[in-house]
């Protein structure tokens, strides 16, 4: 088999230029496209990332904006709500005011009459009260008295 190997001896060096050959002409057709698509596409992704990265920021900060301008509407809906609330409650307190004063004004004016009323009605039994003890006196007694 050396002796094989000997005789073809010369065919080991064509064997390694034509592997030489190969190699570069595989390099420059297969292998450096290849790795030139790979790395677009690693620079794709990494620009992909960022860009994401920049998104989640950017979302991430119109979120809290959002998140700021409801509370803020909230808040201003709550002293809206608690000032409208003092206003019914002085307009309450006013009306309720008014009401109490008018039916105090009429208390008094239903007082006066029913003291007026009650002035005549009494001065009437004082007049009347000797006829009447007279009347039933005389109807009692069943002869006339004189008072």
């Amino acid at each position: 088999m050396l002796e094989e190997i000997a005789k073809n001896a010369w065919h080991i060096p064509i064997l390694m230029a034509l592997i030489l050959v190969y190699g570069f002409l595989l390099n420059r057709v297969l292998f450096r496209p290849v790795q030139r698509v790979l790395d677009e596409r690693r620079g794709r992704i990494r620009e992909a990332g960022t860009l994401s990265e920049q998104s989640r920021v950017s979302l991430k900060q119109r979120f809290e904006e959002y998140e700021q301008a409801v509370l803020e509407a909230h808040r201003r809906g709550t002293h809206i709500k608690e000032a409208a609330r003092g206003q019914a409650y002085d307009y309450r307190s006013k009306v309720l005011a008014e009401v109490k004063a008018e039916m105090d004004g009429e208390i008094r004016k239903t007082e006066s009459e029913l003291r007026a009323s009650m002035a005549v009605i009494k001065r009437e039994l004082d007049e009347t009260t000797p006829d009447l003890v007279k009347l039933m006196a005389t109807k009692i007694l069943g002869r006339e008295v004189a008072l």
